[in-house]
């Protein structure tokens, strides 16, 4: 199980902000997420923490991410290092933004596995190009169980974080729980 936090995890609110939805005005709110997501290009240290399945207790692991973008800078590549209890583990991360669909799209690959995920996006509050907010949902799977599953990723200049919560779809009142999510500081800026 503990490979589903890590694949589903790898996938991040500050007053005042200017809220775009992607229901209003799909191609700006587009061009807005595609260059915040392309200015994380860089190199960034912190770390990964997890609910634990079995013993609900939390956990937090070192990771290092290493981000590019391809040459149009519509695609940001990220290179995840992080031990998965006694193992260094490499990882992969493509992640675009379907200008057709307005989607979250991203490829996910380790250790000979990959994964694809399309993510509907929810918000995204923007105070500038350093300091912004981007939440982004599926229905997927935790812990065995169908799931609403939203990521919020957080920039706030040279930290970013970013927190997954996940509400079960057999439980009609469950509210949402936080499952795993991210800190990381960056260490150095590479040009999107």
């Amino acid at each position: 199980m503990r490979k589903n936090w890590l694949s589903i995890l790898i996938l991040i609110l500050v007053s005042p902000l200017t809220t775009f939805t992607m229901a209003t005005d799909a191609s700006a709110d587009s061009e807005q997420i595609a260059s915040a997501l392309a200015a994380t290009a860089g190199r960034w240290s912190g770390e990964l923490f997890y609910l634990d399945y079995q013993s609900g207790e939390r956990f937090s692991i070192p990771l290092r991410v290493e981000a590019s973008t391809t040459p149009d800078a519509a695609t940001l590549v990220r290179e995840l290092t992080f031990t998965d209890p006694g193992v260094l583990v490499h990882a992969i991360s493509l992640l675009t933004l379907d200008r057709d669909s307005g989607e979250l799209v991203e490829a996910y690959f380790r250790e000979g596995r990959g994964e694809l995920f399309r993510f509907e996006v929810v918000s995204f509050d923007r105070v500038n190009a350093g300091q912004w907010s981007l939440t982004y949902k599926h229905n997927g799977t935790d812990d065995g169980r169908s799931a609403e599953i939203r990521h919020t990723l957080e920039r706030d200049g040279p930290r970013l974080s970013s927190v997954c919560t996940v509400r079960f779809l057999d439980e009609p009142d469950a509210g949402f729980f936080q499952r795993n999510g991210t800190e990381l500081t960056m260490e150095t800026q590479s040009a999107p």
